[in-house]
């Protein structure tokens, strides 16, 4: 963020009219539109939103000779634009971590666990390891497709085909895990 120059007392003065006539009311609405533009900063994640805000009401309040000849509207809501291009300019200049990469697997477990997969695939009826097989063989599209043939075939709902699957699955994984557990031993 770029240091800017404070505004002058005169500037202040011009903007405290600009939001009302009354002296005493415009020092309220000063005060409930700076905590207002403070909790926007907060609630968007900005650890220094009481900065933001300062920096929020110079920048208006720099620009006080224009916009009591040019502004029309509600004096807060002109806040609320500048301090969202702050806060826009405030997110270009935080640091983002750098993300750690993914960890490397371990091709030893993996390969563990397919050889115990195709172990206890081998413990199932043949007709059952074919159906599991070819319900989880291509890629995206094709799978869909695949999976609403099979369906056919067997004279099922999608749904049906779905839940004896997961029977199967079920099945095979308290396999898969004590296969696992044994080798490990």
């Amino acid at each position: 963020m770029k240091k800017r120059e404070p505004p002058s007392e005169e500037d202040f003065n011009k903007l405290l009219f600009w939001l009302d006539a009354d002296r005493d009311k415009a020092a309220e609405k000063y005060q409930r539109t700076y905590l207002r533009v403070v909790r926007i900063f907060s609630a968007r994640g900005c650890a220094s939103a009481e900065e933001r805000a300062d920096e929020t009401f110079d920048v208006v309040t720099r620009r006080i000779d224009w916009l009591i000849a040019n502004y029309v509207g509600n004096p807060t809501l002109y806040f609320y634009g500048v301090a969202k291009k702050i806060y826009l300019e405030w997110l270009k200049t935080r640091t983002r971590p750098i993300p750690s990469p993914p960890p490397v697997p371990d091709n030893t477990e993996l390969e563990l666990r397919c050889r115990c997969l195709e172990k206890c695939l081998h413990r199932l009826a043949e007709k059952e390891r074919q159906m599991l097989l070819r319900y989880h063989k291509g890629e995206g599209r094709e799978r869909i497709e695949n999976r609403k043939r099979m369906a056919e075939e067997f004279g099922i709902t999608l749904n049906a085909l779905r839940i004896q699957i997961c029977h199967l699955q079920a099945r095979l994984r308290p396999c898969i895990e004590e296969c696992v557990r044994d080798s490990e031993q």
